[in-house]
């Protein structure tokens, strides 16, 4: 072989291992982006239901002052659950926090009768747990304060639930199909003679769960175990008028002395005596 094929070969196998080595540099870069993209995604969608959950707490409170208000006008449990019962709501899916905080309460409706205030009275307080009801499940809309013109909608029970989900499967990816060691063995695999070294001389371990695993793994987040209450929509009041009705003028008659004795706390309440 003359000189300058020589020369040139070897100028060629110099240059097939610049663009191999800038090969390997550009797809290891690829792998690490995608790898730490992906963890500093999950963790921003962690970090940021985790606030979610934060601020859902005032409409949980919300939620339980509207309930405690209703139920202190059915004057015990067992009417409260008859109550919904005669809706065809499950009362097993209402919340029945015990000596919760109630709304405050406002002026007593007027009517002839003191059954017929009642009556007014359980009405509007059902109509106020239902489109709380409505607000905790599907959220509300608001109009944006960074965009005029434009609505978004608060944080509700449906969403949390399904981010908790979007973030579940987002977690098994992560921990599962991009560990931390099956990144690691496939870039070394990329470089055959450094993997053999690192075999001779005795290198990290790599077993898939293994410690490294461990280390660098994402729990999933538990959204059963924030014991958010699952209330069913409400039917709406147009539809149950006459149901609540005729129910609280049977409570009226059966627990007159109770009734009258809470209405007179509701009206001392509105008018600022307690």
């Amino acid at each position: 072989m003359l000189p300058d094929e020589i020369g040139n070969r070897g100028r060629f196998m110099s240059n097939i291992k610049d663009f191999a080595d800038g090969l390997h540099q550009d797809v290891v870069s690829d792998i690490a982006e995608s790898y730490f993209g992906a963890r500093k995604n999950l963790e921003d969608m962690i970090k940021a239901y985790g606030q979610m959950v934060a601020d859902f707490g005032f409409m949980v409170g919300k939620l339980t002052r509207a309930v405690a208000a209703l139920h202190r006008l059915l004057l015990d449990e067992a009417t409260a659950r008859e109550f919904y019962a005669v809706l065809n709501v499950d009362p097993s899916r209402i919340p029945f926090p015990q000596d919760a905080e109630a709304d405050k309460p406002v002026p007593v409706p007027f009517a002839f009768t003191l059954g017929k205030r009642y009556e007014k009275c359980v009405l509007r307080a059902y109509d106020r747990l239902r489109k709380v009801v409505d607000e905790y499940r599907n959220g509300r809309y608001f109009d944006d304060p960074d965009s005029p013109g434009r609505k978004r909608l608060t944080i509700h029970y449906l969403r949390l639930r399904a981010l908790a989900g979007i973030i579940n499967e987002e977690v098994h990816k992560v921990n599962d199909e991009i560990s931390t060691t099956g990144i690691l063995r496939y870039v070394k695999g990329m470089d055959p003679e450094q993997e053999e070294r690192e075999q001779i001389m005795g290198g990290m371990s790599l077993t898939e769960g293994g410690d490294l695993d461990k280390d660098m793994f994402f729990a999933s987040v538990d959204f059963e175990a924030l014991n958010l209450p699952d209330v069913p929509e409400l039917p709406a009041l147009k539809d149950v008028e006459d149901v609540i009705r005729s129910f609280g003028r049977r409570v009226y008659a059966g627990n007159r002395e109770a009734v009258v004795r809470v209405i007179e706390e509701m009206r001392s309440a509105s008018a600022g005596k307690e």
